[in-house]
């Protein structure tokens, strides 16, 4: 018999405890290797992450077109691949760092991913960015020769669709609806984006729901 303390150099993990855990331990690695395989090495922020804190609102700060292109998702995917926002699942790269785009007739486009990590506001990317297309800042688009110089009535019904639409899949309130510039020093979305019209349209949407 060993002595107190000291293990029996013949001792074996044996019996169902032991084989409980090894099964554990198996299954562990068949679910984490199915993850991998479907959502690429960021799956344990999927896990750790699965409800977003709020949404945070931007503008592209553009026009409707640049240069002859619409400005789109796939456009804005192209231009944050060269700032270097790229982030993959096992299918597909992602450089947009929005989670959806808003296009001037309200046609909604998705970016990145709701479970992934945005690149959109530094120290708050577990938020949801979503981007309308325009530049709805008078100071920064004076003439309003960038249109739309303000959101659109087809953007914003989209967006309100849109945020109580997330309301509901991650339980955050109108209050957790943030611009941009409301986290750092910057023009987005712009002074002609009406935040709180579109908070309070979301609290007394949800209060009659």
């Amino acid at each position: 018999m060993a002595a107190m303390g000291v293990r029996d150099p013949n001792y074996y993990c044996g019996g169902a405890g032991c084989g409980g855990i090894l099964l554990v331990l198996a299954v562990g690695v068949v679910v984490g290797g199915g993850l991998a395989y479907r959502h690429g090495p960021h799956w344990p922020y999927m896990l750790l992450h699965r409800h977003a804190p709020g949404v945070i609102i931007h503008h592209s700060g553009t026009g409707a077109t640049a240069g002859g292109r619409i400005i789109d998702a796939d456009l804005l995917d192209v231009a944050h691949a060269q700032r270097g926002w790229a982030i993959a699942d096992a299918r597909h790269t992602y450089h947009i760092g929005y989670h959806y785009v808003i296009l001037p007739d309200g046609t909604v486009q998705r970016g990145r991913p709701e479970w992934m990590p945005g690149a959109h506001t530094a120290g708050k990317n577990r938020y949801l960015g979503i981007c309308l297309v325009g530049n709805f800042s008078s100071k920064d688009n004076p003439d309003g020769t960038q249109k739309p110089s303000r959101p659109t009535a087809a953007q914003l019904e989209t967006l309100a669709s849109l945020l109580k639409e997330l309301m509901k899949r991650h339980g955050f309130s109108p209050d957790d609806v943030h611009g941009h510039d409301e986290f750092r020093a910057t023009e987005c979305p712009g002074d002609r984006c009406p935040m709180d019209r579109i908070r309070l349209r979301l609290a007394e949407e949800t209060s009659r729901m």
